[in-house]
C-alpha cells in the first residue's frame, strides 16, 4: 500500500520562549519521616490527600481512601509533603493484594493503583476526574456535568468482571537496561533503573518473549542503558525494537515498516498501519473504545454524517480519521493536522482510499487551525480535537470556536487538562452536552474522557 502525500503548510515563525526562573532547591526537613496519617479523598496524580499532626497536606501514596497507615515521606515543598505507605494500620475493604508488587512503595511508576480492586480504581477516577472539573472547570461546568448525571468511568470491553484482576491489557510496553544487562523500569521519580521481575499488565504474547528471564537471550542484543520496546499488535506477532532494529519474537532482526492492528468499528474491522515505534493506544481495546464514542459522538446517536465537513485536530496515525472518513462518504470533506510528520505517514497509508480527506502536517496552534479551517472552505459541521496530555490550551480552544462549528468532540486523557479545555470552550459559547469516561489503563491513574460540546 503507498502511502499518500501528505500537504505540509509552512511553519510558523517561533516566538522568543520566556526566560525561566531558576529552580529553587527543594528543602529536605522531614525526609525519610513517618507519620501516621488518615487517609482522605484520592488527588489528581496517583495520591491520595491526608494532613499531618500540623495541619501540612501530605499526599500518600499506595493508600486508599478512608485508611489509616503508617507512611514515609520521600519528598518536601514549601507546606507540602509526599509519602509511600509503609504500614496499613486500617485497610480499605477495596484493598487487595498488589497484581504488581514491584510497582508498590518504593518500586517503579507505573502501577500505583494495583493494591485496589479494579471497581475501586474506577470510582478513584471518578473522583478525581469530578474534583477536577469543579476545581480546575469551575462551578458552573461542574454543575453542567452532575445535571447530565455526573461522573462515571467505564471498564473497557472484557473488563467488566469485578473477579477480573485486570491484567494482560497493555499491548506495549517500554524498558531500559540496567548496567547489569537486565530489562527494568526507573523508580518512581527517580533514575535507579529496577529490574523486572515480571510484567503482569502486559498481554501474554509479551509476558512469553522471556525479557525478564535472569538467563534471557535477548542479552546478547541489547547493551545496559538500551531503551527497548515490545509491541503485540492484534493483526500479527509480536516484536521487539532495540535501539534502530526491530527482532521478531525469536531475536532475529526483521525488516518491518508497520504493524497491522485490527480495530472492530460498528459491524465491521478496519485495519490500521502504524510504524512499530508509532503511538497507538496501549490498552487492547483502547483503539476500540474511542475510535467508536467519538463516531457516535460526532454525529449524535440517530443522524448521518454523509456529506459533513469534519475538522480533526492531533489526528495522529488517523484512527479516528478512518470512521469519519466512511460517515462522510465521497460527498463529505475531512481535513486532518497533525505535528508529528510520521504520524501522517502512516496516516497516508491509512487514509489511501479516501480521496476526500486531506492529511497535513503541521503545529496544531492559532494559525494552524486558521489554515486547516481554510482548506476545509466550509464551517465545520464537527471538529474533533485529541490533544497530548498537556490539553490542547486556550488559544486552540479559541481557535476551534472561531471556526462557527456547532459541535465539538474533546478527547481528553488527563483530568485536569480536558478540565481546562472544556471550561475555555465553555467560555467561547459551547454546552456541555455529554461527557463519558473509561478505564483503559488499569492499575494506573490514567484515564481517558471523550466529551461533546455544542453552541
Amino acid at each position: 500500500m503507498s502511502p499518500r502525500p501528505s500537504r505540509r503548510r509552512p511553519s510558523p515563525r517561533r516566538r522568543p520562549s520566556p526566560r525561566r526562573r531558576p529552580a529553587l532547591a527543594q528543602p529536605r526537613d522531614g525526609i525519610g519521616e513517618v507519620l501516621q496519617l488518615s487517609v482522605g479523598e484520592p488527588a489528581h496524580g496517583g495520591a491520595c490527600v491526608a494532613r499531618d499532626e500540623s495541619g501540612r497536606v501530605v499526599f500518600v501514596r499506595h493508600a486508599a481512601p478512608g485508611e489509616v497507615v503508617r507512611a514515609r515521606v520521600t519528598a518536601v515543598q514549601k507546606k507540602l509533603a509526599w509519602a509511600d505507605v509503609v504500614e496499613v494500620v486500617e485497610a480499605s475493604p477495596d484493598r487487595v493484594p498488589s497484581v504488581w508488587p514491584q510497582a508498590g512503595p518504593g518500586g517503579v511508576g507505573g502501577g500505583e493503583l494495583a493494591h485496589l480492586t479494579p471497581a475501586a480504581q474506577r470510582d478513584w477516577k471518578s473522583r478525581v476526574i469530578a474534583g477536577q472539573l469543579r476545581r480546575v472547570g469551575g462551578e458552573a461546568l461542574a454543575d453542567a456535568v452532575d445535571a447530565l448525571g455526573g461522573v462515571r468511568v467505564a471498564p473497557a470491553p472484557g473488563d467488566e468482571d469485578p473477579g477480573d484482576p485486570l491484567t494482560g491489557r497493555r499491548s506495549r510496553i517500554d524498558v531500559v537496561i540496567d548496567a547489569d544487562g537486565r530489562a527494568g523500569m526507573h523508580e518512581f521519580r527517580g533514575r535507579r533503573v529496577i529490574a523486572l521481575e515480571d510484567m503482569p499488565l502486559a498481554v501474554p504474547a509479551i509476558r512469553e518473549l522471556g525479557l525478564f528471564d535472569e538467563d534471557t537471550p535477548w542479552r546478547r542484543l541489547w547493551k545496559p542503558g538500551d531503551r527497548v520496546r515490545a509491541v503485540a499488535p492484534s493483526g500479527g506477532e509480536p516484536v521487539v525494537l532495540i535501539g534502530e532494529d526491530t527482532y521478531a519474537a525469536d531475536g532475529v532482526r526483521i525488516d518491518v515498516d508497520v504493524l497491522r492492528w485490527n480495530v472492530p468499528l460498528g459491524s465491521g474491522v478496519e485495519s490500521y498501519y502504524v510504524r512499530p515505534s508509532g503511538f497507538w493506544q496501549t490498552h487492547v481495546c483502547g483503539a476500540e473504545v474511542l475510535a467508536n464514542a467519538v463516531l457516535a459522538a460526532a454525529f449524535g446517536a440517530h443522524e448521518a454524517g454523509a456529506g459533513r465537513a469534519i475538522m480533526e485536530l492531533y489526528s495522529g496515525a488517523g484512527l479516528f480519521s478512518v470512521p469519519l472518513a466512511r460517515a462522510v462518504g465521497e460527498s463529505g470533506h475531512v481535513v486532518t493536522l497533525e505535528g508529528d510528520e510520521s504520524a501522517v505517514c502512516d496516516a497516508g497509508d491509512n487514509l489511501a482510499a479516501f480521496d476526500w480527506v486531506d492529511a497535513f502536517a503541521g503545529n496544531v496552534d492559532r494559525e494552524g487551525v486558521v489554515d486547516l479551517s481554510g482548506q476545509l472552505g466550509a464551517v465545520p459541521d464537527v471538529v474533533v480535537a485529541d490533544p497530548p496530555r498537556a490539553g490542547a490550551g486556550a488559544e486552540v480552544c479559541e481557535a476551534i470556536a472561531a471556526t462557527g462549528a456547532p459541535r465539538v468532540v474533546l478527547v481528553s486523557c488527563d483530568p485536569a487538562a480536558g478540565a481546562r479545555d472544556l471550561r475555555a470552550l465553555t467560555e467561547c459559547g459551547y454546552t456541555l452536552a455529554s461527557l463519558q469516561a473509561w478505564d483503559l489503563f488499569p492499575h494506573t491513574h490514567h484515564v481517558e474522557m471523550v466529551s461533546v460540546l455544542s453552541r
